[in-house]
């Protein structure tokens, strides 16, 4: 209150810090209620009386004091995380880096003797409960372990293991949770993930410590703030607590660039290309001009909420904008910036190399033949399809031609997107998909790679569905021919692999060996589904055996019975790789 009054702030400073107090008093009275209610609970259900007065006690002390044990902080994180979703539509806040937030009060409650490591299990996994039973399908919420600290050093620790354990324990779609690998990570913990993957739970995910911090620099994140980032839903990256970072915004469909100028071609509307180099300067303009127009737009709509925009609860949670006297919204946050995504760029590959190969090289093609055999959905042109799909060259296979072409894209898909400015910022390429691979391909027609019309896009940074048949390693080393560090906005190398394999220590070594060639190649982010070919088909038979089956789709994890009918066709029609 003395805040808002002080001499020389100006009115929206004054006009901020009165809607601060406004929340922040509103939160509080939102705890008390939470306390009143468990309170009323132990009346009504003796048996658990202890345990509603437990947290009717922690409740009502978080309301207006700092929390003193580890349970304290645990409820208090939940409540701010609720308050932020349903209060101010901050949908899918995350818990953040759990081993480092949560660790002050483990310890100080270990080193007192209040608390057992397996009653802090039990209270992790209360809330990835909870947090199922609150969560709607199809979201993404996360949780980062393991990593460094504001010095660089490692801060792998007791809650480390017992967070990556309440995931194993619960075996619930939500939280997905992320290890931050990195080359000085103890080498216990890295053996413990990858069991972990084995055990088919789908987590962790691998993300690159060692690169990711970089990226985040060349942005501006002083390197202190460059070790305490997360994913924010799937795999985009932002600072924990200290940013306003728009992530997916938008999408784009890679293979849609080249559908839209080979059509251009057919209607007349522009010459046939008299050089392969030409045709992919049109498919350059048509992305560029899409990129341009998308980082148009949502510039003005960063402009105007900058002006309109009001997210007090928020702003008194992220770094900076108290000190600031600044919302959320409208530049308080120490970092703004925005994220899109590139979804197929297989596909787009995939399919230049049938036209350089078909048309400019051989010429057993025109482009008028493709276009006629793209609107028919290959119906005639079986043949066609089949070679296009089995005897051309394919991204993901550790090909020179293809892997050069793929890393040429890479570049100008992120150089086209830096080019541009959305706020105060330059604008942040990602190459993830979420389950827009799904829907933008039920919206895309056949490509030359061989895809049928409304089949989903490739499902990450890497080959398409099936196309990765030279092994683990070889897509992995595909993957990694061009370089992450910029892709902010996130990317994703999937990897499937039968559960039978993983059976003895040296099968799981041979995981652990590809995952950190991938990483040590500069690999941003990689996630294992272990689950045999065998197991998904039987649960698109029979569902009602399979409901608690959870596969990694394209950055989060869902149950697969839960999966459209086309996605859990495209997760089965991933390669299965053999170590």
């Amino acid at each position: 209150g003395e805040r808002s009054r002080r001499p020389g702030l100006t009115e929206e400073q004054g006009h901020f810090y009165t809607a601060c107090r406004i929340v922040m008093q509103a939160l509080s009275e939102f705890i008390v209620r939470c306390a009143d209610e468990c309170a009323a609970m132990a009346d009504a259900d003796p048996e658990g009386a202890q345990d509603w007065r437990e947290v009717a006690a922690a409740c009502r002390h978080i309301a207006t004091e700092p929390p003193r044990t580890f349970r304290e902080a645990l409820q208090l994180m939940f409540l701010a995380e609720i308050a932020l979703w349903f209060a101010e539509d901050h949908g899918l806040t995350s818990p953040g880096r759990l081993d480092q937030t949560l660790w002050p009060f483990y310890q100080a409650d270990r080193a007192a003797g209040r608390l057992t490591p397996q009653r802090a299990l039990e209270l992790l996994s209360c809330l990835f409960i909870q947090m199922n039973r609150i969560l709607w399908p199809g979201s993404a919420v996360a949780v980062m372990v393991g990593g460094r600290d504001r010095e660089g050093r490692n801060v792998t620790n007791e809650l480390t293991y017992l967070t990556l354990a309440a995931r194993m324990a619960t075996r619930l779609v939500y939280p997905t949770v992320g290890l931050a690998w990195h080359e000085g990570a103890p080498a216990e913990l890295t053996d413990f993930a990858v069991e972990m993957l084995g055990t088919g739970v789908g987590d962790p995910a691998f993300f690159n410590d060692e690169l990711i911090p970089l990226g985040l620099r060349e942005h501006g994140v002083s390197e202190p703030d460059s070790f305490n980032y997360m994913n924010s839903t799937c795999v985009e990256i932002k600072v924990c607590g200290a940013s306003n970072m728009w992530v997916t915004a938008p999408y784009f469909n890679c293979p849609q660039g080249l559908l839209d100028v080979l059509g251009d071609i057919a209607a007349g509307r522009v010459p046939v290309p008299e050089t392969f180099d030409e045709l992919q300067e049109g498919v350059r303009a048509n992305l560029a001009a899409k990129v341009a127009q998308a980082a148009a737009n949502l510039d003005a709509v960063w402009k105007r909420r900058a002006v309109h925009g009001c997210f007090p609860l928020a702003s008194c949670l992220i770094s900076d904008c108290l000190e600031k006297g600044q919302d959320f919204d409208r530049g308080g946050a120490r970092y703004n910036w925005v994220e899109n995504s590139f979804v197929g760029l297989a596909n787009l590959v995939d399919s230049l190399i049938t036209v350089r190969e078909l048309v400019y090289g051989s010429g057993e093609l025109t482009l008028a033949d493709l276009w006629t055999a793209l609107q028919a959905d290959f119906e005639g042109y079986e043949d066609l399809r089949r070679r296009l799909q089995h005897r051309l060259p394919h991204y993901g296979n550790n090909l020179e031609e293809a892997d050069a072409l793929a890393a040429e894209w890479a570049r100008f898909l992120m150089d086209t997107t830096e080019a541009n400015t959305v706020g105060p910022h330059r604008y942040v390429p990602g190459f993830f998909c979420w389950v827009m691979h799904e829907r933008m391909g039920s919206e895309t027609g056949a490509t030359p790679d061989g895809r049928h019309a409304g089949w989903p896009l490739a499902d990450g940074a890497g080959g398409a569905q099936g196309r990765e048949v030279s092994g683990p390693t070889a897509a992995v080393l595909s993957t990694t021919c061009w370089p992450h560090r910029r892709v902010l906005g996130g990317l994703v190398h999937n990897a499937k692999f039968p559960s039978a394999i993983f059976r003895t220590a040296e099968d799981r070594q041979a995981l652990r060996a590809i995952i950190e060639t991938y990483l040590r190649r500069g690999g941003f982010e990689m996630q294992v589904n272990v689950v045999g070919q065998e197991t998904l088909l039987a649960a698109r038979q029979h569902p009602e055996q399979y409901q608690d089956l959870l596969v990694r789709v394209a950055g989060y994890s869902d149950y697969f019975v839960h999966l459209c009918d086309k996605m859990q066709q495209e997760v089965i029609a991933r390669a299965e790789h053999r170590l």
